[in-house]
């Protein structure tokens, strides 16, 4: 009974660890986000998007934020407006800070 014990004793102390590795594990990355945008951008950020956007490769971090927060809200985008709405409206700020982090990385 004992040893049964020590057992789920142990398995309660590891539980709260493992649930934190499965949240990280779970949570989005800049390189993983930028999957749907590579189709239009470019594996390295390097076209223009539909042959209509701007180079977005030497963009800052800050300038990509605003634009997508802007294609958000309806404050910014030209032709590609109504197509961008669409791709960022769901996401989070955080999930935006973490593309827009992963897109200054690439070359």
């Amino acid at each position: 009974m004992e040893k049964i014990e020590a057992i789920i004793e142990k398995e309660d102390a590891i539980t709260p660890i493992i649930k934190k590795v499965q949240a990280i594990a779970a949570a989005p990355s800049g390189q993983i986000l930028y999957k749907k945008c590579a189709g239009c951008h470019g594996q390295n950020a390097e076209k223009k998007a539909l042959n209509k956007s701007a180079i977005i490769k030497d963009w800052d971090a800050s300038k990509i934020a605003s634009a997508l927060k802007g294609y958000q809200d309806g404050s910014y985008g030209g032709a590609m407006k109504g197509v961008m709405k669409g791709q960022v409206t769901s996401m989070s700020d955080t999930e935006i800070d973490l593309v827009s982090k992963y897109i200054t990385t690439l070359k």
